[in-house]
């Protein structure tokens, strides 16, 4: 029997003695193991750090010296002539023969993107009507003018003068416009 007590005494003994040991050695792992987590939380922050920095300056070099990129594209229409080019003008559609107070129009081509003015005359008088303005040509150099013939105006066939300038240079065209009474300008047509 004493020897089952000295064996319990060794073992009391030891058991306190092993414990600490052991609790110990668990808290120096949890040290090491706390101290090599950060270490590598540390590790890949920087790494990811480094990884945002590096990206950062390759697209602000990228995008600071582009070179200026020259437009191939094909264009739709005509090209455009020059400012101080010729101008030539003709008409395309005059209505004629109108009777007074019904709408008359003129179309004209010219060049593009240039001025053009109109005038009317009935018997030596300028016709004043809110439709002869100044034009300017489209991009294709086509412009129109609608206007309502003066119910005073007299029969006969009067002049429509178009003009269209550019910066140096101008064309002119004279056209016929024929005022006639309802019943012939309907039965001619």
């Amino acid at each position: 029997m004493a020897l089952k007590l000295r064996s319990k005494g060794v073992f009391k003994h030891r058991s306190i003695t092993e414990r600490a040991i052991r609790k110990e050695r668990r808290a120096k792992r949890m040290r090491w193991g706390t101290v090599l987590f950060m270490l590598a939380v540390l590790l890949i922050g920087g790494l990811v750090a480094l990884y945002l920095w590096y990206n950062s300056q390759q697209t602000q070099h990228g995008t600071v010296e582009a070179p200026p990129v020259e437009d191939t594209t094909p264009t739709i229409g005509r090209p455009m002539p020059a400012a101080n080019a010729r101008v030539g003008v003709s008409i395309q559609m005059l209505t004629s023969p109108v009777a007074p107070g019904e709408n008359a129009s003129v179309t004209i081509r010219t060049n593009p993107n240039i001025t053009c003015t109109i005038v009317v005359e009935y018997n030596e008088v300028k016709a004043e009507d809110s439709g002869l303005t100044k034009k300017i040509a489209d991009e294709f150099g086509v412009a129109s003018w609608s206007w309502t013939v003066d119910n005073q105006a007299p029969n006969g066939t009067w002049p429509v003068t178009i003009t269209c300038k550019n910066a140096k240079n101008s064309g002119v065209v004279k056209g016929s416009l024929k005022v006639a009474p309802a019943t012939e300008s309907s039965s001619s047509n």
